[in-house]
């Protein structure tokens, strides 16, 4: 007998993890790094062109990738790019590839952090979720010496995110061209600026989704030229469409 369907969201400032057992999305790219994780079951994943299941997963910034969970109730967590975490899983778990199946016995110390996260509130979901990022070696290292300028930049979208700044507001803000900007950014952070923000949009709107926002206020409050241009990138960064889903359901807006 298939199992119920469930779901369960956090959304923090830097960070953004989900559980579910349904949630399927097409092949897709996005700023963020993806950890996955079977709790019950191995989800289907796509990667390099075809479907395989991999219960514990790690998908690199840019990297297309699909998901189906296939009634597997499983964790996916994303990380921004630019943070602590996000380098050293990239540095010392990715080493330069897109993707890295995890083996059983890590999978299995991630299901243990997680068992019963999808029934935790804010501040303890994100307790297991930090402590499964441990399990891959993660223990909060020390902030990586960003070029004063691009500090700068990443400061000002986290204190201001609506309305998002644009890549000429941020050119003010650096005092740098656009072409140098792209270029530091790219350098600095590991991902281009557009896409970087595109992310940032998009997550600002799934915060005016949970708050119970429309797609077209959420959309408006991201910066988004209306709701079809939010819904045309809610398919390229995640897979699936901001409509799909009642979010002020699942997802929470944590601290």
């Amino acid at each position: 007998m298939p199992a119920e369907p469930r779901i369960r969201g956090f959304l923090w400032p830097t960070e953004f993890l989900v559980v579910t057992n349904f949630l399927e999305a097409e092949p897709h790219s996005h700023g963020a790094l993806q950890l996955s994780v079977g709790l019950q079951g191995a989800p289907r994943v796509w990667l390099d062109g075809s479907w395989r299941q991999a219960a514990g997963l790690i998908v690199d910034t840019a990297a297309e990738h699909g998901f189906d969970c296939a009634g597997a109730l499983t964790a996916i967590g994303w990380v921004e790019s630019e943070s602590p975490t996000g380098r050293f899983l990239r540095e010392h778990l990715l080493r330069n590839r897109d993707w890295a199946v995890l083996d059983d016995a890590v999978t299995a110390a991630l299901c243990a952090r997680l068992d019963g996260v999808a029934d935790a509130d804010c501040d303890t979901a994100h307790r297991q979720w930090r402590s499964a990022l441990e399990v891959l070696g993660s223990r909060e290292p020390d902030e990586h010496e960003h070029d004063p300028r691009i500090r700068a930049v990443l400061d000002h979208l986290r204190a201001v995110p609506s309305p998002p700044p644009t890549v000429e507001d941020l050119c003010r803000i650096s005092h740098l061209s656009e072409s140098r900007l792209q270029h530091v950014f790219r350098e600095q952070v590991g991902v281009p600026i557009r896409r970087y923000l595109l992310w940032h949009r998009y997550m600002v709107a799934m915060r005016h989704l949970s708050a119970g926002a429309t797609a077209t206020e959420a959309a408006h409050a991201a910066g988004f030229a209306d709701s079809a241009h939010f819904t045309r990138t809610a398919r390229t960064v995640n897979g699936f469409t901001p409509t799909k889903m009642p979010f002020r359901e699942w997802l929470s807006a944590c601290p």
